[in-house]
């Protein structure tokens, strides 16, 4: 997913959302969840300064891919 990307156009209904912590802790959010929690027009950036890894409870600091 580029930097430009937003979730309405880089993914389909059978697509996850992966997110990956620096601490090893990794997550995956559906098309739906994604879309409802960070919204449509989310991009990677807006996706990586908002998520809060649960297991370490750092902010901004993971991967994103789909």
């Amino acid at each position: 997913m580029g930097r430009k990307e937003t979730l309405s156009r880089s993914m389909r209904y059978h697509d996850r959302l992966k997110v990956k912590c620096r601490c090893g802790h990794e997550g995956s959010f559906s098309q739906a969840e994604a879309v409802q929690v960070f919204g449509a027009d989310a991009t990677p950036y807006d996706i990586r300064k908002r998520l809060r890894c649960s297991a370490c409870s750092e902010i901004g600091q993971v991967e994103v891919s789909i």
